[in-house]
C-alpha cells in the first residue's frame, strides 16, 4: 500500500466545503469538491471515483495546490489562455468575399480558392476555405443544370396544370 497524501493544507475542511458550496463555475466546483474530500482524508482513488475524474487529473490539482494554494487551483480553467489561429483574410477581405459569394459569382469551393489567391495572393486548403465559408454562413448554391434542348415554355405550362 502506498504512502498517504502529503499536503500542507492552508484551508480547513469547513473552508473548502463552504467554497465548494458557493462556487458557480462547474470546473472550479469539481476541483473544490475533490480538495474538500482529500482534506477529509479520503484517498485520491476514492475521490477520483466519486467525481468521475481520472486519478492523474486529481494528482495535477493537488500539485497546483502545493505550488500556489487554492488561488492557483481556481485560476486554472481549461480553454483560457489559448490563442486561436489568426485568420489569413482580414475582416475587410472577408466582407468582400461574402459579398462576392452572395452575388453568386462562385459555383464551387475551388472557384473561391482560385479567386482569393488571384485577388490577394492568399493560399487556403480546400477544407480551410470550406471552414471560412461555413463561419460566414455561406453556401455555394447553384441551380440544377438544364439541358440546352429543354423546352422551358412546355415545362412551365406543365407545372401550371399540375
Amino acid at each position: 500500500m502506498g504512502r498517504g497524501l502529503q499536503v500542507e493544507w492552508q484551508e480547513s475542511e469547513e473552508d473548502l466545503k463552504q467554497a465548494y458550496r458557493r462556487e458557480k463555475h462547474r470546473q472550479r466546483r469539481e476541483r473544490l469538491f475533490a480538495l474538500w474530500h482529500l482534506r477529509q482524508g479520503e484517498r485520491v482513488e476514492e475521490v477520483a471515483q466519486m467525481t468521475g475524474t481520472a486519478y492523474r487529473v486529481i494528482q495535477r490539482w493537488v500539485s497546483w495546490y502545493r505550488h500556489g494554494g487554492l488561488a492557483e487551483v481556481m485560476r486554472r480553467v481549461s480553454g483560457h489562455g489559448t490563442q486561436g489561429v489568426k485568420a489569413k483574410l482580414s475582416s475587410v477581405q472577408q466582407k468582400a468575399l461574402v459579398a462576392r459569394v452572395k452575388l453568386g459569382d462562385f459555383t464551387t469551393v475551388w472557384d473561391v480558392l482560385a479567386w482569393v489567391e488571384a485577388r490577394w495572393g492568399i493560399v487556403y486548403s480546400y477544407e480551410g476555405m470550406r471552414s471560412v465559408l461555413k463561419r460566414n454562413q455561406l453556401g455555394l448554391k447553384v441551380p440544377r443544370p438544364q439541358s440546352e434542348k429543354a423546352d422551358v415554355v412546355a415545362q412551365v405550362t406543365w407545372q401550371k396544370k399540375a
